[in-house]
């Protein structure tokens, strides 16, 4: 068994890595993921809410656990207890700063297992036989935070504080009433994303169903996850396939679960620039499907519907006419007069005409191009001088605005052509905020991936727009 269990594991994530090799760059379809931040299924990657902007999650998973034994208790003859965890939950995400992010999520759970001769603690509670229990789950604030922008591996730092809503003293309850508190770190090569993160569970004071054990009760065991997961755009911007592959380990407490690992397969759809998203996948839990066969069934989903608000439509700027110089309106009745002939002044013989050029149409914007090398996002010496004397005109007009629009080459190497180009619009403009103090309102920035130009070079580029009211 332990060696089919292994083969299981390592078949999924060898599928999992050479995937790789067949897919092309991630396209922004973003959904907030189970515990509300922006991501995949389960996993917080690089995507995130763009500043000022929010989002909407709605969710329901089923989860195939395998309960801790009961300590001092003989064992039955069908040990150990197998239930299913089922949630309903909905979120909300709001994007504080361009790469931080925090969310709000909480929802319904449901606890699920057949009428079989077994016992097991769920969260500190012993259960036996079979189990049908709902109650509230508990309200998880949480937050994420991009430590880098440029380079070719992104970081990201998560967290998350679970609030307790049930009573102590409800002993038919299966959730705790105390915080959990959850941290972890994200690591993200283009469409491959690593996870690792670490849940501290609530401490003694659960209680039991046992007599004179009082609200003492068992000491919950942390939980520490590793996850590999991969995105890839089967139709680009349309839809993404998307896997995960997990390993649960259990860390101290009375009473421990047995480690396992589980695959998580789906994908996401994009309903046009609508800001709608639905996805959808089937989960396995490996070691128990391994051990202890398909009854009671291993196999769960989950199901998602997200929301992201598309952004506005950002309005071409017109030339503002001098005061007074506007036509007044004519009446649709009154016909429209002639205009008068001009009268020519006599020139005198002794004094030359005199001219006057028409007045030039003042400019709307200016257009300035820096060029990056080859599948790097750092500026040149060159492409800061240009971004000086953007800054210049920034200073001298504070009604103007900016935007930078980046593009890439699609034969540099790195596979993340996306994430390229928009580290190269984030360094643009976070020389101009840091280096000439611009604010950040003023400067917006774009990402047009791939250009066609036959010049390579003109391809690793970003196009600075200085708007003008």
């Amino acid at each position: 068994m332990r060696r089919m269990r292994t083969r299981l594991f390592l078949g999924a994530l060898a599928c999992l890595v050479l995937a790789t090799s067949f897919a092309t760059p991630l396209t922004a379809q973003m959904a907030p993921s189970i515990s509300g931040e922006t991501g995949l299924f389960q996993v917080t990657n690089a995507e995130f809410l763009p500043q000022g902007r929010f989002s909407l999650g709605l969710s329901w998973g089923l989860w195939n656990r395998t309960a801790a034994s009961v300590p001092y208790a003989a064992p039955l003859s069908d040990d150990p207890l197998r239930y299913d965890l089922q949630r309903i939950g909905g979120s909300v995400g709001y994007g504080l700063l361009p790469r931080w992010e925090v969310s709000l999520g909480t929802g319904s759970v449901m606890y699920r297992a057949s009428a079989y001769n077994w016992q097991g603690m769920i969260n500190g509670h012993s259960r036996y036989g079979e189990i049908s229990h709902t109650e509230m789950d508990k309200v998880r604030l949480g937050t994420k935070v991009l430590l880098n922008t440029q380079d070719p591996v992104l970081v990201v730092l998560f967290g998350g504080i679970a609030f307790g809503t049930q009573s102590k003293n409800d002993v038919n309850a299966l959730g705790t009433s105390r915080a959990d508190y959850d941290f972890g770190v994200s690591f993200n090569i283009g469409w491959v994303s690593f996870q690792s993160a670490y849940q501290m569970n609530a401490a003694l004071g659960t209680p039991t169903q046992f007599p004179g054990t009082g609200a003492t009760g068992y000491d919950i065991s942390n939980t520490w996850t590793s996850v590999l997961a991969v995105a890839v755009p089967v139709i680009p911007n349309v839809f993404k396939a998307i896997g995960e592959i997990n390993r649960v380990h259990y860390d101290g407490g009375d009473t421990q679960p047995p480690d396992f690992s589980e695959v998580t397969l789906g994908g996401r759809f994009a309903f046009g620039n609508s800001g709608f998203t639905a996805s959808g996948a089937l989960r396995v839990n490996v070691d128990r499907w391994a051990k202890y066969g398909s009854s009671p069934s291993p196999i769960g989903g989950l199901v998602q519907v997200g929301y992201l608000p598309p952004s506005p439509v950002r309005e071409k700027p017109r030339v503002a006419l001098p005061r007074g110089s506007e036509p007044a309106p004519l009446a649709a009745t009154e016909p429209v007069p002639p205009l008068p002939a001009p009268v020519m002044a006599p020139v005198s013989a002794t004094e030359p005409a005199v001219v006057t050029a028409p007045a030039a149409r003042p400019s709307t914007s200016t257009t300035d191009e820096i060029l990056y090398d080859a599948a790097k996002s750092r500026l040149t010496n060159i492409a800061k001088a240009i971004l000086d004397g953007v800054a210049l005109r920034l200073k001298n007009n504070l009604a103007a605005t900016c935007t930078v629009s980046a593009s890439t080459d699609g034969k540099e190497k790195g596979g993340y052509h996306a994430a390229l180009a928009k580290a190269r619009a984030e360094a643009a403009r976070d020389y101009l905020l840091k280096r000439h103090g611009i604010d950040g309102s003023r400067i917006a920035t774009e990402v047009k991936g791939d250009a066609d130009s036959a010049d390579a070079t003109r391809n690793r580029r970003a196009v600075v727009t200085v708007t003008f009211p």
